[in-house]
């Protein structure tokens, strides 16, 4: 397992780089000197004496006495964790308090943009643990563990999930879910994918994940464009049900033989309906 992921965690919750990789190196490999851990951590000589005065100013290192060698411990991940814990807890409960007193605005219903897939990802989760009652969205397959463990949250706190997956199979069980019949056809007509969510007809994000170049969308609390949404993906989820009901090859044979119609549906490309 590369340690980059938990050098990238450790960073967030307030280590410098070096901290961070001499931590993991005496977790590692055990008690060292100052050589050892340069080369378990990966440091400069330079660098790795420096890194352990400021994790033993901390706490989070310890030096033993050995003979005439000094070696350096660090903490267990059990204590690093309760002191990280109790460390981030007080200010993050005292500004969940005192934040809001100091908002004197609603809100924006502007249109924010949103550039980069991650970004769009996390706008998403964030509108999902927003939502209080309703969440209408439609995205594919590999998008939807992104957002699994907001959906299954909002799913147990009551919130009515109705989902339009453009893939085979939902692997999760949080709400009311259909599988789109023409992805192939949408992912076609707009070079890409979507990704398209409203909670309580409230706050949307609109994203285009296309196959080239970068992913944008909007993010909006706009009743208008709120609303707009929330239709699109009513709209969906009905005809979807539709299909199904009324069967799928019925179906293609009425809108094939509807030259107008399919027109709209493959975007006016020049493409013959399947014989």
């Amino acid at each position: 397992m590369s340690d980059e992921p938990l050098v990238g965690r450790l960073q967030t919750l307030g280590f410098s780089n070096y901290e961070a990789r001499v931590y993991l190196g005496l977790l590692r490999h055990g008690p060292q000197n100052g050589n050892e851990v340069s080369k378990s951590a990966g440091l400069p000589s330079s660098k790795v004496y420096s890194t352990l005065e400021r994790l033993a100013a901390k706490g989070i290192v310890h030096s033993v006495r050995r003979g005439s060698t000094t070696q350096y411990v660090c903490i267990s991940p059990e204590e690093l964790l309760h002191r990280l814990r109790e460390e981030f807890s007080e200010p993050l409960d005292y500004l969940e308090t005192a934040l809001p007193g100091v908002a004197a605005f609603e809100p924006a219903a502007e249109v924010l943009t949103v550039i980069g897939l991650d970004a769009i990802r996390e706008n998403g989760r964030y509108i999902v643990l927003d939502a209080r009652e309703e969440l209408y969205l439609s995205i594919w397959p590999e998008h939807l563990p992104d957002l699994a463990v907001e959906l299954r949250a909002a799913h147990e706190r009551g919130v009515r999930i109705f989902g339009m997956l453009y893939g085979d199979d939902v692997p999760l069980d949080a709400g009311t879910w259909l599988a789109h019949s023409y992805r192939d056809i949408v992912s076609d007509r707009i070079a890409g994918h979507m990704l398209t969510l409203v909670a309580d007809a409230e706050e949307a994000l609109i994203a285009h994940i296309p196959h080239r170049g970068e992913a944008s969308g909007v993010r909006t609390r706009s009743p208008v464009l709120a609303l707009i949404t929330r239709e699109y993906l009513h709209h969906d989820l009905v005809l979807q049900r539709a299909q199904q009901t009324i069967g799928f090859d019925e179906w293609d044979r009425w809108w094939q033989a509807d030259p107008a119609l399919r027109t709209i549906i493959l975007s006016g490309r020049a493409k013959e309906a399947p014989a």
